[in-house]
């Protein structure tokens, strides 16, 4: 009778023990987010499940509809991926009809650059075609909208989020090289033959280092105001104005460096017919472009793969619209409800985006238990890769996760496997902050190296 009682005594400790050690769990948890300087004043939401059982282990504020900014692009690349699979090419296809005419069938490609252009006009040359009636643009695969809804009206300088088109061609920017001259003067020189004027204010400075591109639209947008001052000439970027200007402005050389003669030149947009004799075709494996969205952000990508999964979905043109009757159509079926939350392009730039952090890590869990799992995963960062380049090194090999960054708006999503040998689905959504952003990621790193640890 007295072991009977010894082992029940036991068994009520053991038991005592596995909920003190929860309940310190969650409350250390608590304890970091209250010690900080966020605590109070800005919107912290945290979500944390368990991916083999569902299980909640942590969540505060989890049901608050907050900007996902580009954590987005976990969930719409996924879609899109079901949409386009991970053989998708995109092509570049060049045709004739049996009238002489020349089509371009354009794919929205993000790795097109201006030099394959010229390439596949060479090789059209080379097959004997030199002479067309006239070149008409297929440019029917995506919408003509550059921009989603809820851009920001000055993010159209900002390098990191060109316009998205049919026309994409060399990352959708101009490069512009800044060279130090005798004298301390900075001259600038585009890396293109693109006419673009530029009115250079940099100067050269031995402590004081800054850049200011400003661009006139209702002026003349293909005007840029350089404001500065450098310690060291480095390159920048600029977004073009316009990508089917630009597509044209490389076209109409690449055709004169060919010698390839084309009666008009109005280079009207017109569907390539079905009959027509394909020339030569460039091509990207989407492979390529997966890492880029996952592991370095690239917003042009993630906006060009989920307008053209919709393309492929419902042949039809591409648009955020119809992507987003796909996103919805998938994430429904999986059984995670996307009626109470907004998804206004792909990548997270538009700030009428709306998530939450409970539905984040539902729909992370649901990802985990799909056949192509492990590949996706593959395709995100881990420390040391693209946005965790210089964060939570030590978890290289346990963590996969997208960040994301806004003015005044930081996440970070995806899996963290622990030291006990559990996988948790991880959200965390901040935003309303006045501090810097390292602050924000190094507070993000303390909450995931806990996961982690404990």
């Amino acid at each position: 009778m007295k072991k009977l009682f010894k082992i029940l005594i036991l068994i009520i400790l053991f038991i005592t023990n596995i909920n003190v050690s929860e309940a310190i769990q969650v409350g250390n948890i608590d304890k970091l987010i209250k010690k900080s300087d966020l605590y109070g004043v800005s919107t912290i939401s945290v979500s944390i499940k368990n991916v083999q059982n569902g299980n909640i282990e942590y969540e505060t504020d989890s049901k608050k509809l907050l900007h996902p900014a580009s954590v987005l692009k976990l969930f719409t690349t996924y879609a899109a991926l079901d949409s386009l699979g991970y053989d998708y090419l995109f092509k570049t296809q060049f045709y004739k009809d049996n009238q002489n005419n020349l089509y371009i069938k354009l794919g929205a490609d993000p790795l097109l650059t201006s030099s394959e252009l010229k390439n596949a006009l060479n090789t059209i040359k080379d097959s004997g075609c030199t002479n067309f009636k006239n070149l008409y643009i297929d440019d029917s695969i995506i919408d003509k909208k550059e921009f989603s809804e809820g851009w920001m009206w000055d993010d159209d300088m900002n390098p990191y989020t060109p316009k998205v088109s049919a026309y994409n061609l060399d990352g959708n920017v101009i490069k512009i090289n800044m060279i130090k001259e005798s004298g301390g003067n900075i001259s600038l020189a585009p890396k293109t033959s693109y006419p673009v004027s530029i009115f250079n204010y940099i100067k050269s400075d031995s402590k004081i280092n800054y850049l200011n591109v400003e661009r006139y639209n209702w002026n003349n947008p293909e005007l840029l105001e350089v404001y500065g001052a450098v310690t060291s000439p480095k390159p920048f970027s600029v977004p073009i104005s316009s990508m089917r200007r630009y597509f044209i402005h490389n076209l109409e050389k690449g055709l004169e460096e060919s010698k390839i003669q084309v009666s008009s030149t109005l280079f009207a947009s017109k569907l390539t017919p079905q009959d027509a004799q394909l020339l030569t075709e460039i091509t990207h494996p989407i492979k390529d472009v997966i890492p880029l969205i996952l592991q370095n952000s690239n917003n042009l990508m993630a906006e060009t793969v989920f307008k053209l999964a919709s393309a492929q979905k419902y042949a039809s043109t591409g648009s955020i619209l119809l992507s987003n009757e796909m996103f919805n159509e998938f994430y429904n079926s999986k059984g995670i409800e996307t009626k109470d939350i907004i998804i206004k392009d792909g990548s997270g730039v538009s700030r009428n985006n709306l998530i939450y952090t409970d539905w984040i890590t539902s729909a992370l869990n649901m990802l985990y238990k799909q056949s192509d799992f492990e590949m996706f995963k593959d395709n995100m960062a881990q420390p040391g890769d693209g946005t965790l380049s210089q964060r939570l090194f030590d978890l290289r090999g346990d963590a996969w996760l997208k960040t994301g960054t806004l003015s005044n708006i930081s996440a970070i999503a995806g899996y963290v496997h622990s030291k006990d040998n559990n996988t948790y689905s991880v959200a965390i959504l901040i935003q309303n902050f006045n501090k810097k952003p390292l602050e924000i990621k190094s507070f993000e790193n303390k909450i995931i190296n806990y996961i982690y640890e404990h």
